[in-house]
């Protein structure tokens, strides 16, 4: 029998994974065939159109894989159960990964603009905020360098008007940033 207040963390394991799975999918469903317009030839429609579709939406994908990834670490490192803190910390790291469906289409409607670029990276360091008390709640870890990913997910921002809609591309410096925290000497540098 668990002790009251107590949370088997497999469930809420598997019901994270759930939920990571259908935000990925309501994000694919977003990419529409091209619209042709008159004068304008499909291969033309398709890369002006879909192929910065794929593209945004492949950056998004693989910065969830990485957020999954190290939620699964995180869950790897704890028992059996976990209490109402973590599960708090869990909740509302997946209610923003629920909303980065969102924040994708808001941005791919109009990816020059900053507002669209601002909503897009902010939910996307929000995400990374999250895991940081997600790690705090199941672990205790404190570590500032973490705050580092956070600030890397709103670079985006002030380059959006130079770089338009490839402004989310310095997201890759996600993984350089990670191979410099470990050799920083972090134990685990995707906090």
């Amino acid at each position: 029998m668990m002790p009251r207040g107590a949370i088997d963390s497999k469930r809420l394991e598997f019901f994270s994974d759930a939920v990571i799975a259908v935000a990925i999918t309501l994000m694919v469903l977003r990419i529409a065939p091209p619209a042709v317009a008159p004068g304008q030839t499909l291969a033309d429609a398709f890369w002006t159109d879909t192929v910065p579709q794929i593209v945004y939406f492949g950056v998004t994908f693989a910065v969830i894989v990485n957020f999954w990834i190290r939620h699964h670490d995180i869950f790897m490192r704890i028992g059996d159960l976990t209490d109402r803190r973590l599960l708090t910390a869990n909740m509302t790291f997946l209610a923003l990964i629920c909303l980065l469906p969102f924040g994708l289409e808001f941005f791919s409607d109009d990816p020059n603009s900053y507002l669209t670029t601002a909503v897009y990276a902010g939910l996307m360091a929000l995400c990374s905020l999250s895991m940081i008390w997600l790690r705090y709640a199941a672990l205790g870890d404190r570590n500032w360098r973490a705050y580092l990913r956070v600030g890397l997910f709103l670079l985006p921002i002030p380059f959006a008007g130079l770089l338009g809609g490839w402004s989310p591309l310095v997201w890759v410096l996600n993984w350089p940033l990670s191979a410099w925290l470990a050799r920083q000497g972090v134990n685990n540098p995707d906090d």
